[in-house]
């Protein structure tokens, strides 16, 4: 009987990390070049949860001036940010809230810009990047941290030992989400010559999956992956929390 069982789930597994992909493969495109609207702020807050309004007032709080909010349509899911900027530490802030079929979260995420291009990104998002980790882009994630401004000193005290070369940008409002639009692009393009998109856009400025992209992207939302790759990535993030 126990080996009847374990035969199931193992058929059960294989047929997701095998059929899903090829489903993903068919039907998902990422976002590779957008223009985000921006929408009104008081409108914006009144749909979003007690949770991101809390949270709103708590990046206020510490200094960061609201941009503006938008949303981004994909293939599966929804999702509605509002940016913030930080002129004494030169900083970035996004309040994220995303929603999809099985799933709804909503998280901090401090970035900064640096003038060769580069990001320092540090968020408490509860689910594992299904991205690649990249050159231009050095992430942190420490979901079990919910206070915005503990978040924000990790943020500080990783920055502060992550020498960059290069000098620190500021977001100003000017730039609106000027910036945002910019990285998202270097990002897909980044993707495009790691093998996991192709270069083709489409009408909508998406971009379809490679098979690997597809295969990736799928086992790091699939029991067993997804449980390795979120502790991997916790793991890496608590190492150069201690070494900062």
């Amino acid at each position: 009987m126990i080996v009847n069982v374990l035969i199931g789930l193992l058929i059960f597994i294989a047929m997701l990390y095998i059929a899903a992909p090829i489903f993903i493969y068919c039907v998902q495109k990422l976002p590779a070049r957008v223009s985000f609207e921006a929408v009104d702020e008081a409108s914006f807050l009144s749909d979003r949860s007690d949770k991101f309004n809390a949270l709103d007032h708590e990046l206020k709080a510490l200094g960061f001036e609201y941009i503006g909010s938008s949303t981004l349509l994909d293939t599966h899911n929804k999702t509605y940010f509002s940016l913030y900027a930080n002129s004494e530490h030169n900083t970035t802030a996004m309040l994220v809230s995303m929603s999809s079929k099985v799933d709804s979260f909503t998280y901090v995420e401090f970035s900064q810009l640096y003038a060769d291009g580069t990001v320092l990104d540090v968020s408490n998002a509860p689910v594992v990047p299904v991205y690649p980790k990249m050159d231009l882009k050095t992430a942190a994630r420490f979901p079990q941290i919910y206070d915005a401004e503990k978040l924000y000193s990790i943020f500080l005290k990783l920055k502060l030992s992550l020498n960059n070369t290069s000098p620190s940008i500021g977001y100003k409002r000017a730039y609106g989400f000027k910036k945002v639009e910019a990285f998202i692009a270097k990002e897909s393009d980044e993707l495009v010559k790691l093998g996991y998109c192709k270069s083709a856009t489409d009408s909508d400025g998406k971009r379809s999956l490679t098979f690997k992209g597809a295969c990736v992207f799928t086992w790091k939302n699939t029991f067993p992956g997804k449980n390795i790759y979120d502790k991997l990535d916790q793991d890496y993030s608590q190492k150069l929390l201690i070494n900062a």
